[in-house]
């Protein structure tokens, strides 16, 4: 009756390139290093960099029509719309010292787990990447995963250097400083649902930020040096003065909390009133994909400290509430009874059955498979909270455990019909009285979504919800004879009242393995 999934998760498969950091930029933007650590970052004064940002500093900026009609095109220094792939920082175009060339940064080097999925997923044959991503969306274009998992704050981004390296080809290479004062500021088109920042980096240790804001659509924003503000109190120095040593160039998100969002950047250049550079408005991505301007949406994963498919690779789901045994929160599969209502189906690569656990987990970053009804009842998979009473016998109960601490659950899921989350009690038998145990219904969803609901909506024949001698949690549709339904739990945290969860935009029953599919 229950089918034990061996081995452990794998990590999340991301659908384009990974992020690097400051010392190690991605493939895809440029071969050299861009040789600073994002470690330096620090909060803005006046800003608590979270999720709740406000877009209100000082800016000059410029609408999306007036950037249709550019005073100076001769100021723009760099068009995606028009397929340039390198800043014309005007220090030299070349590949080998790096002026101009964009790359990738993100928190890892502090513990973080911020990246960058890129909307092109470049071929492995040699081609130019940067080019590629280019082409493909007319600039910059992707998703930022904001993560500071035992960083102090979470940081990603995208920037190039301006004038290249000292030393390039060395194993620490040092980006040079420039004066770029004479731009007298810098105006950016860009779009995207978080509020993004601009930095100019003076030093390893020093600086200067502006606000960009959050905007659905395309739009060119012009800010002037004195627009800039340090971002490090104890090395406080003007824009205007920063201006004149800049190393980099950066444009990200940083933040205490998790959170997805959408972003792109088609231009740079320098400082024009009614803007440099000549873009068409357009939105980053689809409707459905972009939050509303009322705020950033909330991550998936912040609600999925228990299981969370998204990210890290995980052996068992963390309960917290092992009885010493080390079994809790093994995944299984399971029918309502022993008298064949069907099967769990794992997930299979053409056609060949998967037959371990981590091979599962890689194939749909969670646990995912199909439900085979042969006749009405309950199939599903669980995992028991405090593992079994004693392993060294073959049909040991399931221990029991004080669950309501948890305050309820949250559930990342997908699933063809309506998924029911089970509290069972029993500890041995099998689950045949699950329409009696406490359990609520999660509505039918073919795209991932993110639910919490706390003890109270959880309904029972009895008269109230007991959570304290609990043994397994379930994940059950009920169906009839013949009926089939494809299921896929990607996180699952504590209780939380955190709402407008972000959407990935991705087929959870869809392998980021080409050609694998849940059937």
């Amino acid at each position: 009756m229950f089918k034990k999934f061996l081995g452990v998760a794998s990590s999340a498969l991301l659908l384009g390139f990974v992020a690097c950091s400051d010392d190690n930029p991605s493939v895809p933007f440029a071969e050299p290093n861009a040789g600073e650590s994002s470690s330096s970052v620090e909060t803005a004064p006046g800003s608590s960099g979270t999720a709740d940002d406000a877009s209100s500093s000082s800016v000059a900026g410029v609408s999306s029509s007036s950037a249709n009609a550019p005073v100076d095109p001769a100021a723009c220094l760099w068009n995606g719309k028009k397929g340039e792939s390198v800043v014309n920082t005007g220090f030299g175009l070349s590949a080998e010292s790096g002026a101009g060339y964009w790359y990738s940064y993100d928190d890892s080097d502090d513990g973080g787990l911020s990246h960058i999925v890129w909307d092109a997923d470049c071929p492995n044959d040699g081609t130019d990447c940067m080019q590629y991503i280019v082409d493909h969306c007319g600039g910059l274009c992707g998703k930022m995963y904001v993560k500071k998992g035992t960083a102090r704050e979470a940081n990603v981004g995208v920037a190039f250097n301006v004038a290249g390296f000292e030393n390039p080809g060395e194993s620490v290479e040092v980006p040079k400083s420039v004066d770029i004062s004479d731009w007298g500021g810098i105006c950016v088109t860009f779009a995207s649902s978080l509020n993004l920042f601009m930095k100019l980096g003076v030093d390893e240790n020093t600086e200067v930020i502006v606000e960009l804001g959050q905007s659905d659509d395309l739009v060119e924003e012009c800010f002037t040096w004195n627009d800039f503000d340090y971002d490090d109190a104890e090395n406080p120095i003007p824009g205007a003065e920063a201006a004149k040593k800049v190393r980099n160039i950066k444009f990200g998100k940083r933040s205490g909390e998790s959170m997805i969002g959408p972003f792109k950047i088609v231009s740079i250049g320098k400082y024009v009133a009614g803007g440099s550079c000549k873009v068409v408005a357009s939105n980053p991505n689809s409707s459905s994909s972009m939050p509303s301007s009322s705020g950033d949406c909330v991550s998936p994963e912040s609600v999925s400290e228990m299981w969370n498919g998204f990210a890290a690779p995980l052996t068992t789901v963390e309960t917290g509430l092992d009885n010493g045994t080390e079994t809790s929160g093994y995944w299984f599969s399971f029918g309502d009874d022993m008298s064949g209502v069907g099967s769990v189906k794992l997930p299979q690569p053409l056609g060949i059955e998967y037959t371990t656990g981590d091979e599962i987990y890689d194939y749909c970053m969670g646990v995912c498979g199909e439900l085979e009804f042969s006749k009405e009842g309950y199939l599903g998979v669980g995992f028991h909270v405090a593992g079994i009473v004693d392993p060294s016998e073959g049909n040991s109960p399931a221990a029991k455990a004080n669950i309501s601490s948890w305050g309820g659950l949250c559930v990342t899921y997908a699933s063809d019909t309506d998924l029911e989350v089970i509290l069972a009690y029993t500890q041995e038998g099998g689950f045949g009285n699950l329409s009696r145990m406490p359990k609520m219904t999660l509505p039918k969803s073919i795209e991932l979504k993110t639910a919490c609901a706390d003890w109270d909506n959880f309904m029972t024949v009895f008269s109230e919800v007991s959570t304290t001698f609990m043994t397994s949690i379930l994940f059950a549709v009920q169906g009839e004879a013949n009926a089939k339904s494809r299921i896929n739990i990607r996180g699952l945290g504590k209780y939380s009242e955190k709402t407008n969860f972000c959407s990935t935009g991705e087929d959870p029953f869809v392998s980021g393995k080409k050609g694998l599919v849940i059937k």
